[in-house]
C-alpha cells in the first residue's frame, strides 16, 4: 500500500487494542485534535502509539493540530435538537444550560451582521443571523440537526481577526515538544508568515525535527497557497472547512488543485475530512464514499486521514480496513507525469534517478537523515519501491505519512556508514 492512513484518536479509540488493530489493519500514522480531550488523554495516546511501535516493530508518526484560528461554540448541558425556521440566541458566555449558543469569541460579534450564515458541523448545521445587538445575536436555523459543546463554527465569506498562534496554542506546542511528537497541524494558516512563527517557536523551542503541516481550510490560505506550500513541511487540504467558505461544486477543483501545486514543490499532501464519514455510524462506506476516494488517490494525495470515523464513529478500526481496500484496488491507476518546474537542482536530481531506476526496473533506495530527498523522489511517484533509510527515528516517522516510501532504522554514524548499512538491509 503506497498511499497512507492517517488515523485521528478520540473516545472511540482510546484503547490501546483499538490502535492496534487499526495499526494492523493498515494505519501508518495517528492524530490528536487538541481542540477536544485533555493533557492526560493526549498524553496516554502517545504513549499507546510508542508502545505499540515496539512490539510490532513498526514505525508510526503521531501528531497534532492546533486550534488556531477556530471559533468554537462553549459548553452545553446537553445537545440542542435543531427544528427548520427555530429561533435561539448565541451570547458571549462560556456556557450555556438554557437552550442558547455560548460564543465567547468577541471577534465574532465584531464581523457578525443580519442576512449571514453560520455554518457548524462541516456544513451540516446552517443558522441565519437574524438580529445582532451588541453580543446578542438572534438566529434562525434553515436545517434540522443537533449542535454539540465545542463545535467549530464559521461565517461564510468572512473571517476571524484571530492570530495564527493563540496563547492556547503556545500551551498545546509545549505539550507537542515535551512529548515529541512528528508534526503539527497549523489550523486556519492565512500565509506564509503565519507558518514561519510556528518553525521559530519551534526552533526556540530545540525541536527544528517536528514537521509542520498547514492546514488549507479558509479563502486567505487557497490565495496564498503557494507561499504557504514553499515555507510549510506538508499541506493538508481541509475539506470540510473549505466546503463551508466556498460554493460546495468549487471543492473538486480546489482539492486537485491544491494537491498538484504542492506536489509540484516536492511536498507532501493529505486530504481530509468527510472520507468515510458515513462509518461513524455504519459499517460500511457509500458508493460516493468510495468513488471520492478513489479520485483522491488517483490525485495523487499522499496520505488520506480519518477524522470522526476513527475519532467517534462505531466502527474505528473497519474505517481504516475500508480504507486499505479502497487505497489498494486504485493506487495502481497512478499515473502522472511530473516534471520539475524550477532550477532546483536536488529537485532535478531526484527526478532523474526516479526516471533511471524505472527504466532498469531496479528498487530505489535512500538514506536520509532529514528526509528532503526522499520527499522528493517520493514526490515524482516512482512505479519501483522506494525504501527511505535512516539513524533517525523522528525522521522515519514522519516519512510514514508520504506516499509510496518504506521505511528502515538503520545504525550509522555518517552518511557513507549509513549507505552501507541501507545496502546491508535490503539483502
Amino acid at each position: 500500500m503506497r498511499v497512507k492512513i492517517i488515523a485521528t484518536l478520540g473516545p472511540s479509540t482510546k484503547d490501546i487494542e483499538t490502535i492496534r488493530e487499526m495499526v494492523i489493519k493498515g494505519a501508518s500514522a495517528f492524530r490528536i485534535n487538541f481542540s477536544h480531550g485533555s493533557e492526560e488523554e493526549w498524553r496516554k495516546y502517545v504513549k499507546y502509539v510508542r508502545t505499540i511501535e515496539r512490539e510490532l516493530n513498526v514505525i508510526i508518526g503521531i501528531g497534532g493540530d492546533l486550534k488556531g484560528g477556530s471559533v468554537r461554540i462553549g459548553e452545553l448541558r446537553e445537545p440542542i435538537k435543531l427544528k427548520m425556521n427555530m429561533e435561539l440566541m448565541i451570547l458571549n458566555k462560556q456556557k450555556d444550560y438554557e437552550g442558547n449558543i455560548p460564543l465567547p469569541y468577541i471577534e465574532f460579534y465584531d464581523i457578525i451582521e443580519p442576512g449571514d450564515i453560520i455554518l457548524m458541523d462541516d456544513g451540516k448545521i446552517m443558522l441565519k443571523v437574524e438580529d445582532v445587538k451588541e453580543d446578542k445575536v438572534k438566529v434562525r436555523s434553515l436545517t434540522p440537526g443537533e449542535i454539540t459543546s465545542r463545535k467549530g463554527i464559521v461565517v461564510r465569506g468572512k473571517e476571524f481577526n484571530i492570530p495564527a498562534i493563540t496563547e492556547e496554542d503556545l500551551k498545546n506546542i509545549k505539550f507537542a515538544v515535551e512529548n515529541s511528537l512528528d508534526y503539527i497541524g497549523l489550523s486556519y494558516v492565512k500565509s506564509g508568515e503565519d507558518v514561519k512563527k510556528l518553525k521559530k517557536i519551534l526552533y526556540e523551542a530545540g525541536c527544528e525535527e517536528t514537521a509542520v503541516m498547514s492546514k488549507i481550510e479558509c479563502v486567505s490560505a487557497v490565495k496564498n497557497l503557494e507561499e504557504i506550500v514553499r515555507e510549510s513541511d506538508m499541506i493538508l487540504v481541509a475539506r470540510g472547512d473549505l466546503g463551508m467558505q466556498f460554493p460546495l461544486e468549487r471543492i473538486p477543483v480546489l482539492q486537485r488543485e491544491i494537491i498538484e501545486k504542492t506536489r509540484l514543490k516536492g511536498k507532501p499532501v493529505i486530504v481530509a475530512t468527510q472520507v468515510l464519514a458515513s462509518m461513524i455510524e455504519n459499517p460500511t462506506p457509500t458508493r460516493a464514499e468510495v468513488t471520492d476516494v478513489a479520485h483522491a488517490i488517483i490525485e495523487g494525495v499522499d496520505a488520506i486521514m480519518l477524522t470522526g470515523e476513527t475519532a467517534i464513529g462505531i466502527y474505528p478500526v473497519e474505517a481504516v480496513e475500508w480504507l486499505k481496500s479502497i487505497i489498494e484496488a486504485n493506487e495502481e491507476k497512478i499515473n502522472i507525469e511530473l516534471k520539475p518546474i524550477d532550477d532546483d537542482l536536488q529537485k532535478r536530481f531526484a527526478h532523474s534517478i526516479v526516471v533511471l531506476a524505472e527504466s532498469i526496473n531496479s528498487k530505489l533506495a535512500v538514506y536520509t537523515q532529514k528526509g528532503r530527498m526522499a520527499a522528493r523522489i517520493a514526490a515524482y511517484r516512482p512505479r519501483v519501491p522506494v525504501y527511505a533509510a535512516s539513524n533517525n527515528i523522528r525522521t522515519l516517522r514522519k516519512l510514514s505519512m508520504i506516499w509510496g516510501l518504506k521505511t528502515i532504522k538503520v545504525d550509522a554514524e555518517g552518511y557513507m556508514e549509513g549507505l552501507e548499512a541501507t545496502y546491508q538491509a535490503l539483502m
